[in-house]
C-alpha cells in the first residue's frame, strides 16, 4: 500500500483529475469526494466529481457552490469505495489512486492507501490535505465533518476513533458549522422520514430471542411518503436502537427488484464476514451486500446465514 506522502506527492503532479464517488453515494463519500476536488482545484489542478447517482438533495446545499472543470484526458481517483462494482459504471476504468477505509478493498489503482475501519473516508482526505499542505477552508472543513458525522452517526459507531475526534476538533477550529451540521442531519427528520422509520418498524421480524431483527424498506414504502431512497441517510442503523438486538438486518428494495441488504452487528460478530457470504463487505459492526431476491425472500436467506452467528 502506498503511503499518503508519496500518494500526495504523485496527486500534486497531476493536471486533470476525475473523482468517482460510489453508487447511492452517503454523506461520507459525498463529504470526501468534493472536499479533495475543492482543495484540489484551490492548488490549480483541473477537477470533476462524478457518480452513478446524483448528490442526494439533503448535501447539495453543500455541493452545489462547486464549479467543475471539463478535464481533458484525466486521471480517475476513486474515494471511499471498496470494489470495482461499487464505481458503476466506471467499475472498467483504470484507477491511478484509490482513498477508502473499508476493509477488503478490491480496487486496483497505481496509488492506493486504505486505513480499514477508520471511522470516516474523510479522516484520510484531512491527513492527506495536512500532507500535501493545501489549507482547509471553511468549505472543506464543513463537507469533511459532514462526512464524520453521518458515517460515525454523530460518533457512536464502533470505528469513531481518538482519531476521528482530534479530525473533528481540528475542522471546527477551521470553521466547520458543528451544531448545524449535527442537528441538520443527526436529529431533524422529515415527515417522510418519519413514516418510513414507522413502516420499518411495522416490517420488523423478531427471532433468536430478541436478537436477531430484520426489517424492510419497500419502493412502495418510499412512494407512500413522498421520499426518495438518497434521503435516508442513517436509515440502516435504525434497529440499533433495540438494545437486546445483537444482529440488525435492514433490507431494501431496489429499483430492479432485488435487495440492497444492511447489517448491523453488536459485540464479537463480524457484520464484514456476514455480508462477505454473500459478495459484500464493509466495516466489522456495518457492513452491507445485495441479493438478486425479491425483500421477503432475501429476508429468509439472511437469517438463514446470521443465525450461524447467534
Amino acid at each position: 500500500m502506498t503511503s499518503l506522502e508519496a500518494l500526495g506527492k504523485a496527486l500534486r503532479a497531476c493536471r486533470a483529475v476525475c473523482i468517482v464517488y460510489h453508487i447511492r453515494p452517503d454523506g461520507d463519500c459525498i463529504g470526501s469526494a468534493y472536499a479533495l476536488a475543492i482543495a484540489l482545484q484551490s492548488i490549480g489542478i483541473q477537477v470533476k466529481v462524478t457518480g452513478r447517482d446524483p448528490v442526494p438533495k439533503s448535501f447539495r446545499y453543500l455541493t452545489d457552490a462547486f464549479q467543475p472543470d471539463a478535464p481533458d484526458d484525466p486521471v480517475w481517483i476513486s474515494v471511499d469505495t471498496s470494489t470495482p462494482y461499487r464505481t458503476v459504471p466506471f467499475a472498467e476504468q483504470h484507477f491511478t489512486f484509490c482513498l477508502d477505509h473499508h476493509n477488503g478493498n478490491t480496487i486496483e489503482a497505481d496509488y492506493k492507501y486504505v486505513e480499514a475501519d477508520c471511522g470516516a473516508c474523510s479522516e484520510i482526505i484531512y491527513k492527506l490535505l495536512r500532507v500535501m499542505e493545501i489549507p482547509v477552508t471553511k468549505q472543506i472543513a464543513d463537507l469533511l465533518y459532514t462526512a464524520i458525522v453521518t458515517d460515525t452517526l454523530c460518533f457512536r459507531t464502533s470505528d469513531a476513533s481518538a482519531q476521528t475526534f482530534r479530525t473533528a476538533a481540528a475542522l471546527a477550529e477551521c470553521g466547520a458549522e458543528i451544531e448545524e451540521i449535527g442537528k441538520r442531519h443527526m436529529m431533524y427528520k422529515s415527515k417522510g422520514r418519519r413514516q418510513i422509520e414507522k413502516a420499518l418498524e411495522n416490517s420488523l421480524h423478531v427471532t433468536c430471542g430478541d436478537r436477531l431483527f430484520s426489517g424492510i424498506i419497500l419502493r412502495s414504502d418510499l412512494a407512500a411518503a413522498g421520499i426518495e431512497d438518497s434521503e435516508l441517510e442513517g436509515i440502516n442503523a435504525y434497529l440499533e436502537q433495540y438494545e437486546e438486538m445483537n444482529i440488525g438486518v435492514t433490507l431494501r428494495e431496489l429499483p430492479d427488484g432485488r435487495t440492497r441488504c444492511s447489517i448491523h452487528t453488536k459485540g464479537d460478530i463480524s457484520a464484514h464476514e456476514i455480508c462477505r457470504r454473500f459478495g459484500g463487505g464493509g466495516h466489522y459492526h456495518a457492513a452491507g451486500c445485495e441479493l438478486d431476491e425479491m425483500p421477503e425472500q432475501a429476508r429468509e436467506i439472511v437469517e438463514k446465514i446470521c443465525r450461524e452467528y447467534l
